[in-house]
């Protein structure tokens, strides 16, 4: 299980505009050259952002994406679901039907366990922890 690009470049990218003055906006050339992520990529990036609330645009000379949800806001849960739709251990625990060993299945707690740390895990780590360099793993 592997997260792909866009999920590692949206986090990398709200933490950059975490870390910076919100309400100021900031162009999507500073980002690539402060993320090292393509311009294109960011856009991409941006507009799943934007359709979901999280960040916005200013237009005009000192235009720009700003942040619309507070660090503390901002989890990691969040990040994952809206870039990969969230992460499913076992397709089993999504949809019991498309299994036929649902009901007799030995290792489902297992997987329903790890499911829930899982998304525990991610939904308890925000960009707030990162900004002010918490001991992340403290929790868990």
């Amino acid at each position: 299980m592997k997260l792909s690009a866009k999920t590692r470049y949206a986090a990398r990218i709200l933490f950059y505009m975490a870390k910076h003055v919100m309400n100021e906006p900031i162009s999507s050339n500073l980002l690539a050259a402060k993320t090292g992520i393509s311009s294109q990529f960011i856009e991409q990036i941006l507009r799943q952002l934007r359709l979901a609330g999280i960040t916005g645009s200013v237009r005009g000379a000192k235009g720009g994406h700003i942040l619309l949800r507070k660090p503390e806001e901002l989890t990691f849960g969040c990040i994952v679901k809206l870039m990969e739709g969230g992460i499913e251990l076992a397709g089993c625990l999504e949809n019991p039907e498309n299994c036929s060993r649902f009901g007799d299945c030995a290792v489902r707690k297992a997987w329903e366990s790890l499911q829930g740390t899982l998304d525990g895990a991610l939904e308890s780590i925000t960009m707030e922890d990162l900004l002010r360099n918490k001991e992340l793993f403290s929790a868990l």
